[in-house]
């Protein structure tokens, strides 16, 4: 499967306990991608977030469900949990999920 040359998406943002998480969830497309940035550049949480996105647009490429990886990421906990406006995001996988589902209800 060749990448286009372009995709359009959304990109809302989080707010968690490593700083804002923005997600630009491009599943629908015929070309199926996911990419994670944190406002707060470089280090651990944003190494971590850019493998989590690669590997998670390669299973999406493979017929992995989106509604799987929800499953399995959200409710994950990190020490630092934080409130989002109403919405309680216990770690950045966990945003991840809520930000996927989210995309899904628009």
């Amino acid at each position: 499967m060749e990448r286009p040359q372009q995709q359009t998406g959304d990109t809302p943002r989080k707010k968690t306990g490593c700083g804002y998480l923005y997600l630009t969830d491009l599943s629908h497309t015929e070309y199926p991608e996911i990419f994670i940035r944190l406002g707060k550049t470089g280090g651990c949480p944003a190494a971590f977030l850019s493998a989590l996105a690669k590997v998670s647009s390669l299973a999406l490429r493979a017929g992995v469900k989106k509604e799987d990886l929800v499953r399995i990421w959200k409710d994950i906990r990190c020490p630092n949990p934080m409130w989002d406006g109403p919405v309680h995001v216990l770690s950045c996988p966990d945003a991840i999920a809520k930000m996927l589902e989210d995309s899904d209800s628009k």
